[in-house]
């Protein structure tokens, strides 16, 4: 998914506000393909499929594993990360539970440099194993329960090749946990249409509800999410219990240091027994 952390300059108390996802799995694959179905037309204007936030994430990745490494993007959405990735010379492979969103993909992708396969990832099952794994976006915070997550991790343990990564952008869960009444973000899709993101967290559940609401020509639509985030240190207890370690986490692809406010988190990960 990509749920983003609310920005304090945007947010409104008394609405509710929210993430925003890439289109993935929920507790059976029917949500997040549903979230995908409602959102494949406008995602490439919620995200830049360009830019320096796009090229810091290639350079980060370079470093890891670089090109023609094989990559596999779980909640490939419309390809706004893996379209760049392929032009580097990854060999990418997309899953996604949305129809819809894949299909936006090659579209975007007329030459067909990505593979792709309509997927729920709580539960991979993958053919061939790959040199990175790659979750971008909080798509990892869109499993609902945590016995969701551990089964995510245990596929993407069964997915990495011998000496391969996993690469986790998710967000800062302090930015939600720390959210006491509901907040109300509002960003604008084109000139005649605008977002208004919704969200309100559950701390005992360490969920967030969000409803993203399009106001637009075609009139008023609204589309449902729920993220489970997860503290860093209940990530690295499940990533043992799926047989990985985390080997570095970031507050952003440039390797810069964590601290309470920062936005994100990026978490590699590897094999325990690589």
């Amino acid at each position: 998914m990509t749920t983003e952390a609310p920005r304090q300059t945007e947010n409104r108390t008394n609405g509710t506000a929210g993430p925003k996802s890439n289109g993935n799995a929920s507790a059976n694959g029917s949500g997040s393909s549903a979230y995908g179905e409602a959102l494949a037309d406008v995602y490439d204007s919620l995200y830049p499929t360009s830019g320096p936030a796009i090229d810091s994430m290639i350079t980060f990745l370079e470093e890891l594993r670089p090109a023609p490494a094989s990559l596999l993007e779980l909640g490939v959405g419309t390809g706004r990360l893996a379209i760049p990735l392929a032009k580097h010379g990854y060999r990418v492979h997309g899953v996604d539970a949305s129809p819809a969103m894949l299909a936006k993909l090659h579209e975007n992708d007329p030459t067909g440099g990505i593979t792709s396969s309509v997927a729920d990832f709580s539960a991979l099952v993958v053919e061939e194993r790959y040199d990175v794994v790659l979750t971008a976006l909080n798509t990892f915070f869109m499993l609902p329960t945590q016995e969701l997550q551990i089964s995510c991790l245990r596929g993407i343990h069964d997915a990495l090749a011998d000496g391969g990564v996993a690469v986790f952008e998710t967000y800062n869960p302090q930015n939600y946990h720390r959210l006491s009444e509901a907040t109300t973000q509002i960003g604008h899709l084109a000139a005649d249409a605008l977002l208004l993101d919704t969200i309100q967290v559950n701390r005992q559940l360490q969920s967030a509800l969000v409803v993203h609401t399009i106001l637009g020509p075609g009139g008023l639509r609204k589309v449902p999410e729920v993220s489970r985030y997860a503290w860093p240190a209940e990530f690295d207890v499940m990533a043992r219990l799926a047989g990985l370690r985390v080997t570095g986490r970031w507050a952003g692809w440039d390797r810069s240091a964590l601290s309470e406010l920062t936005e994100k988190h990026i978490v590699v990960v590897e094999r325990q027994d690589a």
